[in-house]
């Protein structure tokens, strides 16, 4: 069985800009508790967006394994 040694989480959302070209801007957290759930993901999610007032298209996890 592998263990999960370390997560990070990228929140990223597209933004247009007065000409009409989309960038993308991505937010990253390193060194989450490799224990996280799914759902507790999601909630860190929401409460970044609550304190930057941004909203974010994609929820990325990376994870780092040993086998």
């Amino acid at each position: 069985m592998s263990k999960t040694n370390h997560i990070t989480i990228v929140l990223s959302f597209t933004k247009l800009d007065t000409n009409g070209k989309q960038t993308e801007f991505k937010r990253r957290f390193a060194n989450i508790n490799p224990e996280v759930s799914n759902d507790q993901i999601k909630t860190f999610s929401k409460l970044i967006e609550r304190l930057t007032g941004e909203t974010y298209n994609n929820i990325e996890v990376i994870k780092s394994e040993s086998i």
